[in-house]
């Protein structure tokens, strides 16, 4: 695509996932966007780990795939070995995780993004800095400065830039100023965003060294396959269409350790030239060892980063120390006796904005057409940058069309949950998602996420309408069948009986509906086939979403009814640049904490660890005569 004019209504700077999600969807809604990216070949790479979703990081891909977005059919167009994580245990922590071969995902995504013909281009050039003009009350974005000198003119801007804000790669005692390695960090737009008075802190991540594949011997490894039927990410992709390829499961030994612990000082974490809060749970193995001094191996998942496996992934050996250190520690683990490393591991320290200067629809406090997503609020991964992505952009393309922004509710979605916590409580460490961060998570499952964000989807229209009608028919399919569930009876009979006999189920003494039947301890819908074959016709993603809607019913009864409890508090909001000094009754160290996180409801304000229930009621109060002073106050 070429552009034909440098006046646009979204600008999007960085092309890592948050960007490419955040380009999408302004264009999908149909405004003039520009993704500012210093080389297009750079868009939608996989400086890390080639894989997507896991635990709460499927959810999240689920989750953009409903919302339209882009990244969960490129992961299965790019696929080679596509796996279920957690099958045997309850569905709220069922998850998606997928190897991608990394060339073909990033061919994808460009060759996806570039056929938004007419409302998207791509400006190869470095953004230098913001234009804003100051009414006094709020900036408002103008333009954004190219290092060229050119000032491209816009109504909104995303800024996705990962880690590149003054990025410095770390390996050993060799300092080199990097987003990732071999693309220089973006060090005059920080200065900008130090100047709009946005606040930054200092993080740090890292990679593990990259093997060659045909160094490595499986003989000794342990194999892991991937499922069949392949579990997809997007409804509508049908099969994989690459080789598929195993993984290998190896451990760190004693051996390992001992060169970890006696090269420690010699580690850019430990010799004290990095400074930035590096993430808790996705340590370095220096870290590891370091923390866990008793545990005699870790895990390593030898993952292959292309579908001929000429280059592995091994996961879990994140590290910045040199390279004489990176070989011998790798040549410590079993079946890399021999590793030959074609890419050396890294740590990498960057600058991020405090994610509490932003709003729950993820628009810069104060600010006015600035909008942040990724790793530039302190998020770690590429699947809770690309949802932070598709929201901020579908916002900012929202705000130029006037239509409401979208913010999702912490029982409505993991993007929601994601959202609060990082705007409600901010970060001391790289956020990373978690089921266990959703306190409704059996409401959030990764089968029902079409279903959750069905309205959001189709209000903005982030999703066409033939997406809508099909994702409409598939709901009403399941209603419909739960209404024939309830409404089926089956009385005893011999007929009836010798069927339940033979699905292994206990006779009937009394008539019991369909549904009932199917509530039975052990029972599956196929296992009531015999007595109802049209069950038959349901396909996997149906039967799935129906057993979990019949056997968990008490269960989301009483989460949604909690859900709606915290609506209720969440609704209750804050006015507008209120601190919290001076209000009675609350002790110093609760106003401390309150002013520090600046939470926008009263819901947030309960998730702050240390505030109690009792200040959460004198801040209700506080709230009640506000308004009643203040009717015409809707802040």
């Amino acid at each position: 695509m070429t552009h034909t004019s440098r006046i646009f209504d979204v600008v999007v700077i960085g092309g890592g996932h948050a960007g490419c999600e955040a380009f999408a969807a302004a264009c999908r809604l149909g405004v003039k966007t520009a993704m500012i990216v210093p080389f297009f070949a750079t868009v939608g790479t996989q400086p890390c780990n080639p894989a997507v979703g896991g635990p709460g990081k499927g959810h999240l891909v689920r989750e953009i795939v409903a919302l339209g977005g882009v990244m969960g059919k490129i992961t299965d167009q790019s696929g080679i070995q596509f796996r279920t994580l957690n099958r045997t245990k309850g569905p709220a922590v069922r998850s998606t995780r997928v190897q991608t071969d990394s060339g073909v995902y990033v061919q994808n995504m460009q060759r996806t993004l570039s056929n938004y013909e007419g409302d998207g281009c791509f400006i190869e050039d470095f953004a230098a800095s913001l234009a804003w003009t100051d009414s006094g009350r709020k900036k408002q974005i103008t333009g954004v400065y190219l290092q060229s000198g050119e000032l491209i003119k816009c109504k909104t801007v995303v800024i996705t830039t990962g880690t590149f804000l003054r990025g410095m790669l770390f390996i050993g005692d060799e300092l080199t100023p990097g987003g990732r390695q071999g693309a220089k960090p973006s060090v005059n737009l920080a200065k900008s965003l130090e100047e709009a008075g946005l606040p930054l802190i200092r993080l740090k991540t890292g990679t593990c060294p990259r093997i060659a594949g045909d160094s490595i011997d499986t003989s000794k490894l342990e194999e892991q396959f991937g499922d069949t039927p392949a579990p997809f990410f997007d409804a509508e992709t049908e099969d994989y269409s690459l080789p598929q390829r195993s993984c290998y499961l190896t451990y760190t030994g004693q051996k390992t350790h001992n060169i970890i612990q006696k090269n420690l000082h010699r580690s850019a974490m430990y010799s004290g030239s990095i400074s930035g809060i590096g993430p808790r749970y996705c340590p370095s193995i220096e870290t590891k060892i370091e923390r866990f001094p008793d545990k005699d191996r870790h895990q390593i998942f030898l993952e292959p980063e292309d579908q001929q496996g000429k280059t592995i992934y091994p996961a879990g050996i994140s590290t910045s120390f040199p390279r004489d250190v990176q070989e011998e520690m790798v040549r410590s683990i079993p079946g890399l006796e021999n590793a030959h490393i074609v890419k050396w591991g890294y740590a990498v320290e960057y600058d991020a904005v405090e994610p509490q200067a932003l709003t729950p629809h993820l628009e810069v406090d104060g600010f006015k057409g600035l909008f942040l997503a990724g790793q530039i609020l302190g998020t770690s991964g590429y699947e809770e940058a690309g949802a932070l992505g598709l929201m901020a952009g579908a916002n900012a393309a929202l705000s130029v069309l006037g239509i409401a922004p979208i913010v999702l509710r912490r029982n409505q979605a993991y993007l929601g949950v994601m959202v609060d916590d990082l705007t409600g409580t901010g970060v001391d460490e790289p956020y990373r998602m978690f089921t266990s961060r959703a306190e409704y998570r059996l409401l959030l499952r990764e089968d029902n996420a079409d279903e959750r964000l069905f309205e959001e989807a189709t209000r903005t229209g982030l999703i066409n309408t033939a997406t809508a009608a099909k994702t409409r028919a598939e709901m009403d399919r399941v209603q419909n069948t739960l209404d024939r569930l309830q409404n089926t009876v089956f009385t005893p009979g011999a007929q009836t009986n010798l069927r339940l006999k033979e699905a292994g189920l206990t006779e009937l003494k009394k008539p019991v509906t369909l549904i009932d039947l199917v509530r039975r301890e052990g029972c599956r819908l196929e296992n009531v086939f015999t007595i109802a074959p049209w069950l038959a016709e349901l396909d996997e993603k149906a039967t799935t979403r129906l057993e979990v809607k019949i056997k968990y019913e008490g269960y989301l009864r009483r989460q949604e009814t909690q859900a709606k409890r915290l609506a209720e508090v969440d609704s209750i909001r804050f006015p507008g640049g209120m601190t919290f000094d001076g209000i009675p009754g609350l002790r110093g160290e609760i106003i401390e904490k309150l002013n520090f996180s600046r939470p926008a409801t009263l819901g947030q304000a309960s998730r702050i660890p240390g505030i109690t229930p009792a200040a959460i009621e004198i801040l209700r109060v506080y709230i009640q005569r506000h308004h009643q002073g203040n009717p015409s106050d809707t802040d």
